[in-house]
């Protein structure tokens, strides 16, 4: 009769171990839910102040503005190579008519 004490005190100490062993893990696993859906909000908001971020870092009439600027210096600069290549054409034109005339 002792054993079947100790055998049902032991049935029932085990019991309640794993009941409580149990509603651990339940509970840790609703933490670990919460925790992975706020993750999810977290990285979900992220994504979208990435796009935001991206949307506002250089606004399209800055570009614009910057483009137009070096679309400007570009050409003058290129007229005033084109410029610089009329003169020399015309200094070696004149060169070769005074050798021209030399002859």
């Amino acid at each position: 009769m002792e054993t079947l004490t100790y055998a049902g005190l032991t049935t029932i100490l085990i019991t309640v171990v794993g009941w409580l062993l149990a509603n651990k893990d339940a509970k840790q696993g609703h933490e670990i839910d919460l925790l992975f859906k706020k993750h999810d909000e977290d990285a979900k908001a992220l994504a979208d102040l990435r796009i935001e971020i991206a949307k506002e870092h250089y606004l399209k009439h800055e570009l614009d503005s910057r483009f137009q600027s070096l679309q400007d210096t570009f050409k003058d600069e290129l007229r005033n190579l084109g410029g610089k290549f009329d003169h020399l054409t015309n200094v070696l034109i004149e060169h070769v008519r005074k050798e021209d005339a030399r002859l």
